[in-house]
């Protein structure tokens, strides 16, 4: 009987602090689905523009696979050059790459304001500002658009660089 009861004692500690966890659980997880729900309330508002951004992504991965494709052509191009000996100093090429340069400066200066733009669309919401919300969803859509540009000044230099090989 001596051992029983303090082990009693002990369980019956342990276990309510189990519940009290739990319980805890249980409120954090109420607590996010009730934030979603807010967010997808708000969200309906703003579904024209979640589809144009969604048209946007698109063409941005699509200018991204033409970028990759056209960089593989360009080593294949190179390593060629190289080993036929008639490759061109690189000095033709520094313009390019100068501006290849500027290119990615744009377009990580484009993106970090793409970002701050959505993050504050988003704080919007939470406030219930619908106006700012909107006025913030159709910035980051124009920034997307400029990003979606600046994607294609980079392919069409990519495809200067190819015609300088042949």
């Amino acid at each position: 009987m001596k051992r029983i009861l303090p082990a009693a004692l002990a369980f019956a500690l342990l276990s309510s602090g189990s519940v009290t966890v739990f319980a805890q659980q249980a409120d954090n997880v109420s607590v996010v689905k009730e934030k979603r729900q807010h967010h997808f309330r708000h969200m309906k508002n703003f579904e024209a523009e979640v589809h144009k951004a969604n048209e946007l992504k698109i063409k941005r991965l699509e200018i991204k696979k033409e970028i990759v494709q056209k960089k593989d052509q360009l080593f294949s191009l190179h390593i060629k050059a190289a080993e036929s000996g008639t490759e061109k100093t690189r000095s033709e090429k520094k313009v390019i790459w100068q501006n290849m340069k500027q290119i990615h400066k744009d377009l990580r200066t484009l993106r970090k304001e793409a970002h701050q733009t959505k993050r504050a669309m988003h704080e919007a919401m939470r406030a219930d500002d619908e106006r700012l919300a909107k006025e913030k969803m159709s910035q980051w859509i124009n920034i997307n658009e400029k990003i979606n540009q600046k994607l294609s000044e980079k392919s069409q230099k990519l495809d200067e660089m190819i015609k300088q090989y042949n």
